[in-house]
């Protein structure tokens, strides 16, 4: 069965189901389409008949063209005159010599000869009889404008063969009749028989439909051909028109990419035609030989990208719009690279992509109408004609159908068709856009109604609360105000205090150093070394009670925050020993040291480690059993790459309860476990807080087998001189 054949029978089963209304119309839309499907479907079987080859009788090759003065139009039938030369390189005496080699073609119609995309120049014998009422005067017609060359040749009564040439390679005004197709006026005589040759050279495709015409006749025909033409291309016009018109107005890219393909269509069946330059580049070759490829495949382009958005193929079909997106760019690369492509491959590849494509605009606008989209079932219908033209202009130009008067045409009628509902598909979706919109706009009013309402019931209960959180905010700010005030002057208090303290001990401590340095210099009894212990019991007893008085100071100097330190070089070890005198006899053996060798010198205020030291170690003796030992180590490391030096302090006492490691950082915190041991809760607090101010850090660590806390002091090292 062929092709075209099968074409026609899936639109008869697919075009009742696409023109069928939705499930909501009224039963007389529903009457309306399914009457209107019939008729669809018994004008497409009819015209499959035209399609297939066959269809009309064969004339035998020793017939000759009969022409007499009844018949103004003279089909020429040319079965037995055609000869094909693949070679490309016989001449007109060579071809009237070997007039033996011409022969029917197989498979050709009627009417021409197709023989699609063939390299060979073809030579057709045309025998002519001349009936003896016969006019002088006839037209030859190719009604194929594409065609590169066309020569004509006849024989002057000395024998010589002259040729007449036309053809779009041919300028318009070197061809011998201006005309839409190539037309050769013949001059023959009444009762004589003539034999003229056509060699036609094309890239192509090589449908040679052939006519001979008397001059009125086909003046008369081409009335009646220039209407049509006239109104299918004046359609365009105004479908291209109004379009941009509304691109220029709502700024939607549909209606560009729209505008663009009529376009496309419009300039390439200008070429195909013939019209292009007759009426528009005149004797310009280049764009009548590129015009309908290139133009075609600008439209393909253009209908691709309308296509994949109109359908929203992306988010629909998304496999299906890869394959169009693989298209759309060989639709792009064909109208780029056409000028410089071979003509008979652009044509090949624009006959195949719009093909192809068009039977996956189909696929996807089937998709489409099955997710919902109403306005693809207009676009639906429009791709089914434009696909039933394009098919069956693709397989005529490949040689697969014959050329008559419906194959030459059914690409106009198809495209036209498909405008003309796409563009209706267009003006659907404006009246669903504005639906939408209308119906948007009402939500949107409501919404807005309903947003002022619950505002001003928000703004009436904000109101409220505001006043009475401002009222609250007021009393609370008042409260604060006194307590502040309250605590200010308590600090100032304690601070005086504080400062008087410490003037009034430190002034008797300076008299009772000085009375024993000069108890010192004298030579008096009690014997020496009795008075040298008394000596050192009694400079124990000053530095002890000049340490306390620092942790005084300093607890009252840890709420100053631009308090100074008085840094100084600072022996670690030599602190440590020396805090150890400060004890009393019995604490100061239990101390265990255990100093890392070569330990650099630290920068820090002398005063400030020494309190930090002292507070260490005496909360370690306080908390461990009064014969039980308090370990001192020190050893070099880094913390975050920066050297520096750990100062561990062990006891043996009842250790941190877990989940208090930070806790007992805390200014005046006490345990619950500790509550019988005298003390405030801030000896923890300065350490931390001094070790802070000299760039190291505090805190308790996991403890050894058998001890209570543990302790890890960390002070960054200045590089340089060793102790």
């Amino acid at each position: 069965m062929p092709v075209s054949l099968v074409l026609c029978f899936l639109l008869c089963a697919l075009l009742p189901w696409v023109l069928s209304p939705g499930g909501r119309r009224a039963a007389t839309s529903g009457r309306f389409f399914r009457g209107r499907g019939r008729a669809v479907r018994l004008v497409l079987l009819c015209c499959a008949g035209t399609f297939m080859p066959g269809a009309h009788a064969v004339e035998r090759p020793d017939s000759l063209i009969a022409l007499s003065s009844v018949d103004g139009r003279v089909d020429v039938f040319l079965d037995g005159h055609v000869w094909l030369d693949h070679e490309n390189s016989m001449d007109i005496d060579a071809v009237v010599a070997g007039s033996g080699h011409f022969a029917a073609l197989k498979g050709s119609g009627r009417e021409s000869v197709n023989l699609g995309y063939d390299s060979a120049t073809v030579w057709i014998r045309l025998p002519v009889r001349v009936a003896e009422d016969a006019p002088r005067t006839w037209l030859l017609e190719v009604g194929s404008p594409t065609l590169d060359h066309v020569t004509l040749y006849r024989q002057d009564a000395s024998g010589r063969w002259h040729g007449a040439q036309s053809g779009d390679h041919v300028p318009r005004s070197g061809r011998p009749y201006p005309h839409q197709n190539l037309v050769f006026p013949v001059d023959l005589e009444p009762g004589k028989d003539e034999v003229l040759f056509l060699r036609i050279a094309s890239e192509g495709n090589l449908a040679i439909p052939l006519t001979f015409w008397q001059p009125m006749a086909l003046m008369q025909a081409d009335q009646l051909r220039y209407a049509w033409q006239a109104l299918y291309f004046g359609s365009l016009l105004a479908l291209l028109t109004y379009n941009l018109m509304l691109f220029i107005a709502i700024r939607d890219p549909l209606y560009l990419t729209y505008s663009l393909m009529v376009l496309g269509m419009g300039v390439g069946l200008l070429g195909m035609k013939g019209f292009g330059s007759l009426l528009i580049w005149g004797d310009a070759v280049t764009p009548d030989n590129l015009a309908f490829p290139v133009s075609l495949a600008v439209c393909g382009l253009a209908g691709a990208l309308f296509a994949r958005r109109f359908l929203e193929s992306r988010h629909r079909a998304p496999r299906l719009d890869r394959v169009a997106q693989g298209l759309t760019l060989l639709f792009a690369l064909e109208a780029v690279l056409g000028a410089w492509l071979p003509y008979s491959l652009l044509a090949r590849l624009v006959s195949a992509t719009g093909l192809c494509f068009s039977v996956i605009a189909v696929l996807l606008a089937i998709r489409s109408l099955m997710e919902g989209q109403r306005s693809a079932r207009l676009f639906l219908a429009g791709w089914l004609f434009l696909l039933v033209g394009v098919g069956v202009t693709a397989l005529r130009n490949f040689g697969w159908l014959p050329t008559n008067g419906l194959t030459s045409n059914i690409m106009q009628i198809g495209s036209g068709l498909e405008m003309l509902l796409l563009s209706l598909a267009l003006a659907d979706r404006i009246n669903s856009l504005r639906q939408e919109k209308d119906l948007a706009n009402a939500e949107a009013v409501g919404a807005e109604r309903r947003l002022v309402e619950t505002l001003r019931d928000w703004g009436s209960a904000l109101e409220r609360e505001v006043v009475r959180q401002t009222r609250e905010l007021r009393e609370a700010n008042q409260r604060l105000a006194g307590s502040e005030a309250l605590e200010r002057r308590g600090r100032e208090e304690q601070s005086h205090f504080i400062a008087m303290i410490a003037h009034d001990i430190r002034t008797p401590l300076a008299i009772i150093k000085a009375a024993v340095q000069s108890l010192q210099d004298m030579d008096s009894v009690p014997p020496p070394l009795e008075r040298e212990k008394r000596y050192q019991r009694i400079e124990r007893a000053l530095q002890r009670l000049n340490a306390l008085l620092e942790i005084a100071l300093m607890q009252d100097r840890t709420n100053v925050d631009d308090w100074r330190m008085e840094l100084a070089d600072i022996d670690i070890h030599a602190h440590i020993a020396e805090l150890s005198r400060m004890l009393g006899a019995a604490d100061e053996g239990r101390l265990c040291f255990e100093f890392a060798p070569q330990i650099p010198i630290l920068k820090g205020d002398p005063r400030m480690l020494r309190v930090m030291l002292i507070n260490l170690v005496e909360n370690a003796l306080k908390y461990s059993p009064r014969d039980a030992q308090v370990y001192i180590e020190t050893s070099l490391g880094e913390e975050a790459g920066v050297p520096g030096l750990f100062i561990l302090v062990i006891d043996c006492g009842p250790g941190i309860p877990e989940g208090q490691e930070e806790m007992v950082f805390q200014k005046y915190f006490r345990s619950a476990d500790v509550a019988g041991q005298p003390g405030l809760g801030i000896g923890l607090f300065l350490a931390r807080f001094i070790c802070t101010r000299h760039g190291g850090r505090l805190r308790v660590v996991p403890r050894p087998a058998r001890t209570g806390a543990c302790l890890e002091a960390w002070l960054p090292l200045v590089p340089g001189e060793v102790s």
